[in-house]
């Protein structure tokens, strides 16, 4: 191995360990000994030098002030709470803006540190959001590819620096609190990004919530046409299966009216004279027709943002946002911006929706990406599963007595209430077979003893 080799491995090895140490200066080596370089070794050395300065750059940075007091913490609320979805939710949207955040390895991402206890307070750097004066830097070096005019030797140098960084960082999610800081023992569970959705009611509920908000800017709308949808997503199959009413306005809504409608003056005639009481006011007008644009985007989590900003629309567990006027033609007649707007892709990847190991919690390397459900598929889930116990209890009201033979098959036995006799049936055969099992345990239990 050639002497300049020796010295390469020497030097980067000297940037991977710098990273562990204070950034402390230290005396400056003799290089007397090193012979001068020239040529192809000139060309090594100037390689060194730089990744030797982009690695010192993104050196964690750890600040402890005196004071325990933190600007993202309030002192009404308990700031240790890794049970709370919605405070993780609320340090996850401090990641949400381009020009502080930008995005990072699957083991330094955003999610990894809110769910750890930190919050975005400047570009680039973290904070304990618990006041403990935990502070990390988090950069890392360009990526460098050899179609950008770079040997394969630089780039896979870079790599081994992003990599031993990552690592590094990945080491500061939790030793970058302090000592006595709660997030550095525990964090939030896997299962703190998960979308509920187990509830087939409360997940409709909020589909319908989603819908009727992305209704309201319908103008604003891109065509459905326009809309990329996964192969298995089927709407007309979906939109079969939804509840009645589920295009009707809300009740919130129609109060609303009817009490807008109750303070309307009476109109008076021009003599002075009541005119005479007017017609009854006719039933609220039927809802707009169905939209299948924004039962589309709501599906797939999709919602107008908080704020209220016209022509947005964001998902409130990633924080991406869409400008939906980019997937309209212009007003001057020139094509829109673009062509059509992935619902799945445009969420981040880690997001809930389009991600089963995010939605399922575990992610273990025993299951297989294929078996973890996402989100929009679990909603899909629940709109069957309600529409089947809406055939179920059609059938069953319907068909009276007849309701145990013509209600769908399930794996349990159905019975109906009304019917003492069947019902009595059902509980002996129920405690026949728990006997027969207790049976079957004690004979086992008695034969594992003799042969003991």
């Amino acid at each position: 191995m050639s002497y300049a080799v020796e010295t390469k491995k020497r030097k980067f090895h000297r940037v991977l360990e710098s990273l562990t140490k204070p950034s402390t200066p230290s005396p400056a080596k003799s290089t007397a000994s090193e012979p001068p370089a020239t040529g192809s070794s000139t060309k090594k050395a100037r390689l060194d030098t730089d990744n030797l300065s982009i690695a010192r750059s993104s050196i964690l940075k750890v600040t402890r002030p005196t004071s325990r007091d933190s600007s993202v913490s309030s002192p009404s609320r308990p700031s240790f709470v890794p049970w709370d979805r919605e405070r993780f939710l609320e340090r996850l949207e401090t990641f949400r803006r381009v020009d502080r955040w930008a995005p990072k390895p699957a083991a330094i991402s955003e999610v990894e540190w809110a769910k750890r206890g930190w919050v975005c307070t400047d570009v680039a750097r973290v904070t304990c959001v618990g006041g403990c004066g935990g502070s990390v830097v988090v950069k890392l070096p360009d990526e460098l590819d050899e179609l950008d005019g770079f040997d394969g030797e630089k780039v896979q140098e870079r790599k081994d620096v992003r990599a031993q960084l990552v690592n590094e960082y990945a080491n500061m999610l939790v030793k970058g609190h302090g000592d006595s800081c709660p997030w550095r023992n525990k964090g939030c569970d896997a299962t703190i990004h998960r979308i509920p959705l187990a509830n087939p009611e409360s997940a409709i509920s909020g589909l319908q919530t989603r819908y009727s908000n992305l209704v309201k800017m319908a103008d604003q709308l891109p065509a459905q046409d326009v809309i990329q949808t996964p192969e298995s997503f089927d709407l007309e199959k979906l939109v079969s299966t939804l509840p009645a009413g589920f295009n009707a306005p809300h009740e919130e809504e129609l109060s609303i009216e009817r009490d807008e409608r109750a303070e309307t003056p009476t109109p008076q005639a021009v003599n002075g004279t009541q005119d005479p009481a007017p017609p009854p006011s006719p039933s609220p007008s039927p809802s707009p027709s169905f939209s299948t644009t924004a039962f589309t985007l709501a599906f797939f989590g999709w919602d107008t943002v908080p704020d209220g900003t016209a022509g947005l629309a964001g998902c409130s567990v990633c924080f991406r946002r869409l400008g939906l006027w980019m997937y309209k033609p212009k007003s001057n007649g020139d094509a829109a911006l673009y062509d059509s707007l992935d619902v799945v892709g445009e969420h981040m990847e880690y997001c809930p929706w389009v991600s089963g190991k995010a939605q399922s919690g575990s992610g273990r390397t025993s299951e297989k990406s294929e078996n973890l459900r996402c989100g929009w598929e679990l909603l899909g889930q629940a709109l069957n599963v309600r529409h089947r116990r809406q055939i179920r209890s059609t059938v069953s009201v319907s068909g009276g007595s007849r309701a145990v033979s013509e209600a769908p098959s399930t794996d349990e036995l159905v019975v109906d209430d009304t019917n003492h006799e069947a019902r009595k049936a059902s509980d002996r055969e129920w405690w026949a077979k728990l006997r027969r099992m207790r049976q079957v345990l004690s004979v086992n239990s008695l034969r594992k003893k003799s042969a003991q």
